[in-house]
C-alpha cells in the first residue's frame, strides 16, 4: 500500500509515556475537582445570603421595637423631659431602661433627651447630695447589679453622643466646668460624676467602658480638637474632657480597681499617649500621669505592647507624626517628674527604660548641625532597593530631644545604679541578676539614643555627672575576670539575640570613655590616673583588643544595615544585631586609636599589647590584598598588627603602583634641570607643571652647579634622592617662612605665611606633593614635623592634649584655668584670642560676639577647648588644607590611614637612633676581589663603626643619596650596599685616589687603603668634601 499524503490514518503517540486511558482519568478527575468546589460555593453563597436576610430582618424589627419604645417614652416623660422628677431615676422606674434601650447617638432628638437627662441628674446630686440614693433608692445592695448596669450604658451613651457629634460640637469639646450650659459640658460633667471612685459602681463603669474602647473614641474626639484650636490652647483651665480622662487613668491604677485587662490596642497607652503633643493640651492630665505609681502601671503595660503589638498602634496621623514618636515624646515628656519622686521604684526604671528603647530604636536618626549624618557607600546600596526616609515633623524632633536632658539622664542612671557600687573587688563572684538588668537598661536605652539623638548633648553629662564609666567599667572588669557574660534580661532580648553578651556594655562605655579622654589632661590621665587607673587601662587595652579581633576576625561578617522599621521579624533582630556589631566594631576601634595616642605620648605599656594575638603570616598576606577580610580589618584597626608588618604592606602597594606606571622603564619623560643655589624655585617650577600621572612616573635630575655648569653624575636615581633631601631641606627651612618650629624644634605650618608669600597657599600645595614623592619614592626626609601637623594628613581632628607640643606655655596657663578654685569671671577673660605674627597683633573672637561673653567657671572647660582649637586647627587650616590635596596627589588615604602619626613621622624621615653598622654589614655585597673577610674590608668596618652619628649620616647619604637607610633595616635597601675595589693593583697611583659611588646602584668605590688611617681619611674627605656629583 501506497502513502497517499493522509495524515488521519496516522496513530497518534504520547511522547510523555501515558496512555489515552490515562489521560481521561486525569481529565475526569479534575471536572470532578471544579464541580465540587462550585457547588460549595453556592452552599457558601445561599448561607450568607439567608445570614444578610436574618441581620436585616432582625435590625429592622429591632428599629420598630425602638421607635415603638421612642413614642411611649415621649407620651409618659415629654420630649424634653418636662413630666421627670427625682424618682424616674430609681430602681423601679422605667425611665432610665427605656432611654438606655431606644437611645441612638445618630438621633438629635435623642441626643437632647440625654442631655436633658444628665442635667436633671445633675441637679438632683446637688440639691440632695446623695449619687447613690437617686439611682438605688434606700438601700443599695438589692439593686446593685441593675444600677451598675443602668449607669455604666448610660456613662457610654454620654460618650456616644459627644463622639457621634463631635464635628458638630467642635467648639464645645473644650470647657471647663464652670461653662455648664454646654452640651458637651453637661454630658462630661455627668460622667465624671458616674465614675467618681467613691461611688461603689465606679469600678464596673470604668471596666465596661474599657471593654468598650471608649479611648479610640476619645481619640478621635481630641484629634477632631486639635484641628480646631491653636497649638497653645488656652492656659490655666482644667478642661472636663481632662478631668473625665484623668479620673479614668487614675482608677486604672489604683490597687483596688478589678476591672478585667484591656486589649492593648484599644488601652489609653495606644490610642491617647500616641496623640502628639497631648500633654500641651492637657497640662493637668500630664501631672495625673506623672505620679509614679500610675507610670509604673501603665509603662509596665507598654512593655508588653509596644514590642509585641508595635503594628497595631493606631495609623491616622500623617507621616511626619509616626505613633511611635509620638508615643516616645509623650512617654519622655513625663518621665523627669515620675524619676524624680523619691517613692520612684527600680521596676518603674526597668520598664521605661525598655519601651523608651524600643521606641527610640524605631526612630529615624535626629541630625545636628555639629553632627556628621551618616552615608551610605554604593557597594552598601542594592539595586532595586529602596529606602524610605521619615522626616519627623521639627517640633516633635525639639520635644523628643528636649526630654533627655541632663537632668532625665541623671534621675535614670542614679535610680538604675542606686544599689551597684562602683568599686567592687573584681575577684569577687560575678554580678548578680538586679545588677545585670541595670547595666542592661542602662546601655539599651543608651546605645539606642547615640545611634538616635546628637550625642554632644549628652556625652559630657554621662561623662561627668553620673557614675556610668566606673559602675560599666567595674561590670566589665569583673565579667571578663571570671570568663562569664550573663544573658540579656528578656525584655531586651530582641536586641541582640543571640550575640555575645559584652556588646552592649562596650557599645556605652566606649564614646563615652572616649569623650572623657578628649577633655581630661596629661596631669589627670598619667599623674593623678583619672578617670582609670593606668593599671584598668591597661587591663581595658586588652579587653578591648580580644572584643574587636572577636567582631572583625572571629565572628562571620555583618553588613550595616541602614533602615530601620518597627517590626519584630527574625530580620529585623537579625538587623538589630548587625547594626550593634558595626557599631561596637567601630567605637571599639576609635578608642583603642586614642590610648594609642595617649601611649605615645608616654608610654604605659608596651605597644604589643595593641597587636592582635591572632595575627599571623597568613593573615599579613590576606592584608594585602584589597577586598579581603584581612584588608577590611587593616584599614578600620590598624594598630592589630605590628608596624613592621603594616610598613612591609604600604611599600609592596607602593612597589606595585610604581611598576604599573612604568616607574622603572628604560625612558623618562621627565627630566629636571636644577641649579643647586635656586633649587627651591626650579623645582617649584618645573614640578608644579606635572601632571598626577607624571608624579608618579620617573623624574630624572641634571644638577648645575654655581657656575653655570652642569654636574658630571648621571642619574640612575641616586641624584634624585640627593634632590629630594636638599629640597625638602630647602623648602621646610623655617627661615623661608612657610613653615615655623615649636620649642622642640619641630615643625608646622607658619599661621602668618600669607605675610611672606603672596602665593604661600600654591606653595603648601606643592610641598604636600614634595613629601608624598618622596614616601612614593621610599626615599626617607630629614622633616621632624610636629605632630598635630602630621593628623592634618590623616584629617583628623587635634584636641587639648595635642597643644603642648605647639605651646607648653598656654597649655599651662589653659590647665590653671580648668582647676582654678577662685571665680573665674574675677580674671577679667572673654572669648577672644590674641594673634602675633611678626609684630602684628589681631584679635578674633571665639564665639560670635565673644568679646562680650566673660569666662566664668560655668563655661571656662568651653573656653579652653575654643582656644585650643583655635591654635592647633583653626590657625593652620588653609595652610593644611592645600598641604593634603597636595599631599593626596601621590598617597591615598587608605595607605595613610594604616599609621598613627608617630609612626607616620617614622615612615618619613625613618628612625633617629644610631646607625646599624652591624645591620649594614649583614646586607652588604662584596666585588672586584674583595669578600667579608678581605682585610680592608675589616679596616673598613671598623673605621665606619668609629664614626660619629653625623658622618655615619654623610657616609650613607654619599654612598646612597639619603642619609637614612631604609626603615626595615638594610635587608630592604634595593639594590644591596656593595663594595668593590677601585683600582686592581695597590699602586701608589692607585691609593692616593679617594673612594667614590655610585648611588644609583648603592655602589662604594673602595681603593685597597694599606692602614686604617689611610682609609679614614680619604673616607672623610669624601664624604665631606660636598662636591656634588662630581667624585662618582
Amino acid at each position: 500500500m501506497f502513502f497517499t499524503g493522509d495524515p488521519t490514518s496516522r496513530k497518534r503517540v504520547d511522547l510523555g509515556g501515558r496512555s489515552s486511558k490515562e489521560r481521561d482519568r486525569q481529565k475526569l478527575l479534575e471536572q470532578t475537582r471544579l464541580e465540587r468546589n462550585r457547588r460549595l460555593w453556592l452552599r457558601r453563597q445561599n448561607s450568607a445570603a439567608l445570614t444578610i436576610q436574618k441581620y436585616f430582618r432582625g435590625r429592622k424589627v429591632v428599629e420598630a421595637e425602638h421607635a415603638k419604645v421612642r413614642e411611649h417614652f415621649y407620651q409618659t416623660y415629654g420630649k424634653h423631659c418636662q413630666n421627670v422628677d427625682r424618682h424616674c431615676f430609681g430602681p423601679d422606674s422605667e425611665f432610665l431602661r427605656q432611654l438606655i434601650f431606644f437611645f441612638d447617638a445618630h438621633n438629635l432628638n435623642d441626643f437632647s433627651v440625654l442631655v436633658e437627662t444628665c442635667r436633671l441628674i445633675q441637679n438632683f446630686v446637688r440639691d440632695s447630695g446623695d449619687t447613690v440614693g437617686l439611682f438605688a433608692g434606700m438601700d443599695y445592695s438589692p439593686s446593685h447589679s441593675l444600677v451598675a448596669y443602668r449607669l455604666k450604658r448610660l456613662s457610654f451613651a454620654c460618650i456616644q453622643a459627644i463622639h457621634q457629634n463631635r464635628k458638630q460640637l467642635k467648639d464645645q469639646l473644650l470647657m471647663a466646668p464652670e461653662e455648664a450650659t454646654a452640651s458637651t459640658t453637661i454630658l462630661l460633667q455627668t460622667l465624671f460624676l458616674f465614675l467618681d471612685p467613691k461611688l461603689p459602681w465606679a469600678c464596673k463603669a470604668v471596666g465596661y467602658l474599657m471593654q468598650r474602647n471608649v479611648f479610640f473614641l476619645f481619640r478621635e474626639v481630641i484629634l477632631m480638637v486639635k484641628e480646631n484650636i491653636s497649638a497653645g490652647g488656652s492656659f490655666g483651665k482644667i478642661y472636663t474632657l481632662e478631668r473625665v480622662l484623668a479620673l479614668m487613668i487614675s482608677h486604672v491604677g489604683q490597687s483596688t480597681c478589678v476591672c478585667s485587662n484591656v486589649d492593648s490596642q484599644w488601652s489609653f497607652s495606644s490610642q491617647i499617649l500616641t496623640i502628639p503633643f497631648i500633654w500641651q493640651l492637657f497640662p493637668y492630665l500630664k501631672v495625673v500621669f506623672a505620679s509614679w505609681r500610675l507610670t509604673l502601671h501603665y509603662t509596665n503595660k507598654m512593655v508588653l505592647c509596644v514590642q509585641n503589638h508595635a503594628s497595631l498602634l493606631p495609623t491616622d496621623i500623617s507621616n511626619k507624626f509616626p505613633v511611635y514618636a509620638c508615643l516616645l515624646g509623650n512617654i519622655l515628656e513625663t518621665a523627669g517628674a515620675a524619676l524624680s519622686q523619691p517613692d520612684c521604684s527600680f521596676e518603674m526604671a526597668m520598664d521605661l527604660a525598655a519601651v523608651t528603647t524600643f521606641l527610640l530604636d524605631a526612630l529615624p536618626p535626629i541630625k545636628s548641625s555639629s553632627r556628621e549624618s551618616p552615608t551610605v557607600a554604593e557597594d552598601d546600596m542594592i539595586i532595586g532597593d529602596e529606602i524610605e526616609e521619615i522626616v519627623l515633623d521639627s517640633n516633635l524632633e525639639q520635644q523628643i530631644t528636649n526630654a533627655i536632658d541632663s537632668r532625665f539622664l541623671l534621675q535614670l542612671t542614679n535610680v538604675l545604679f542606686g544599689g551597684i557600687s562602683a568599686a567592687c573587688d573584681p575577684h569577687n563572684e560575678g554580678p548578680d541578676d538586679k545588677e545585670v538588668a541595670a547595666i542592661t537598661a542602662a546601655c539599651a536605652f543608651l546605645h539606642v539614643t547615640f545611634n538616635t539623638l546628637p550625642l554632644e548633648r549628652i556625652m559630657t553629662v554621662l561623662a561627668y555627672r553620673t557614675e556610668l564609666v566606673p559602675v560599666l567599667w567595674n561590670f566589665i572588669k569583673r565579667c571578663h575576670h571570671n570568663q562569664k557574660w550573663s544573658p540579656l534580661p528578656e525584655r531586651f532580648s530582641y536586641l541582640l539575640g543571640d550575640a555575645p553578651g559584652w556588646l552592649l556594655p562596650l557599645a556605652v562605655f566606649c564614646p563615652v570613655y572616649k569623650h572623657m579622654l578628649m577633655i581630661v589632661d596629661n596631669e589627670e590621665f598619667y599623674e593623678q590616673e583619672k578617670p582609670l587607673s593606668l593599671k584598668d587601662v591597661r587591663c581595658l587595652i586588652v579587653i578591648l583588643r580580644q572584643a574587636l579581633w572577636q567582631l572583625l576576625w572571629v565572628i562571620p561578617s555583618v553588613h550595616p544595615t541602614y533602615g530601620k522599621s518597627i517590626s519584630n521579624t527574625s530580620a529585623h533582630k537579625r538587623q538589630l544585631v548587625e547594626t550593634i556589631q558595626n557599631r561596637v566594631g567601630t567605637v571599639v576601634s576609635e578608642l583603642l586609636s586614642q590610648l594609642q595616642d595617649w601611649n605615645n605620648r608616654r608610654q604605659f605599656t608596651p605597644p604589643s599589647d595593641f597587636h592582635a594575638d591572632g595575627v599571623n603570616d597568613f593573615f599579613i598576606s590576606q592584608a594585602a590584598v584589597e577586598g579581603s577580610k584581612a584588608h577590611d580589618i587593616l584599614k578600620q584597626a590598624p594598630f592589630l598588627i605590628p608596624f613592621t608588618s603594616r610598613v612591609k604592606i604600604f611599600t609592596s602597594q607602593l612597589a606595585s603602583v610604581r611598576q604599573r606606571h612604568g616607574a622603572h622603564g628604560v625612558f623618562t619623560r621627565n627630566r629636571f634641570r636644577i641649579r643647586r643655589d635656586h633649587i627651591l624655585e626650579d623645582a617649584y617650577n618645573q614640578m608644579s607643571q606635572l601632571s598626577e600621572e607624571d608624579l608618579r612616573g620617573l623624574i630624572r635630575v641634571t644638577f648645575v652647579n654655581e657656575f653655570g655648569v652642569e654636574e658630571a653624575g648621571i642619574d640612575g636615581g641616586g641624584i634624585f634622592k640627593d634632590f629630594m633631601e636638599n629640597i625638602t631641606r630647602a623648602a621646610f627651612d623655617v627661615q623661608y617662612g612657610l613653615f615655623k618650629g615649636t620649642a622642640d624644634h619641630l615643625l608646622y605650618p607658619n599661621p602668618g605665611s600669607g605675610m611672606i608669600h603672596e602665593q604661600h597657599l600654591q606653595f603648601f600645595h606643592f610641598l604636600g606633593t614634595l613629601l608624598a614623592k618622596a614616601m612614593f619614592e621610599g626615599i626617607l626626609v630629614d622633616i621632624p614635623f610636629a605632630t598635630f601637623f602630621l593628623s592634618k594628613l590623616k584629617q583628623k581632628y587635634n584636641y587639648l592634649n595635642d597643644l603642648p607640643s605647639l605651646d607648653p606655655e598656654l597649655y599651662r596657663h589653659l590647665i590653671f584655668l580648668k582647676h582654678y578654685k577662685g571665680d573665674i569671671s574675677g580674671l577679667e577673660l572673654y572669648f577672644v584670642i590674641v594673634n602675633n605674627e611678626y609684630g602684628e597683633q589681631t584679635e578674633e573672637e571665639l564665639l560670635p560676639g565673644g568679646k562680650n561673653i566673660r569666662v566664668t567657671n560655668e563655661n571656662v572647660i568651653t573656653f579652653i577647648h575654643l582656644v585650643s582649637n583655635h591654635r592647633l586647627n583653626f590657625q593652620i587650616r588653609q595652610q593644611s588644607s592645600h598641604f593634603l590635596r597636595g599631599f593626596q596627589q601621590l598617597m591615598q588615604k587608605d595607605w595613610i590611614d594604616m599609621f598613627n602619626e608617630h609612626e607616620l613621622l617614622l615612615l618619613i624621615s625613618g628612625s633617629l637612633d644610631s646607625l646599624d653598622v652591624d645591620d649594614l654589614r649583614c646586607h652588604t655585597n662584596y666585588a672586584g676581589g674583595y669578600h667579608s673577610e678581605h682585610y680592608v674590608i675589616d679596616m673598613f668596618w671598623e673605621v665606619l663603626k668609629s664614626f660619629s652619628l653625623e658622618n655615619q649620616k654623610k657616609f650613607l647619604k654619599f654612598v646612597t643619596g639619603c642619609s637614612r637607610g631604609p626603615l626595615l633595616g638594610f635587608k630592604y635597601l634595593e639594590p644591596l650596599f656593595c663594595i668593590q675595589r677601585a683600582a686592581g693593583s695597590a699602586s701608589e697611583e692607585a691609593l692616593d685616589r679617594l673612594p667614590t659611588s655610585a648611588t644609583c646602584m648603592n655602589l662604594l668605590k673602595l681603593p685597597p687603603y694599606r692602614s686604617k688611617e689611610q682609609l679614614e681619611a680619604k673616607l672623610m674627605y669624601a664624604i665631606n668634601a660636598d662636591a656634588g656629583f662630581d667624585l662618582s
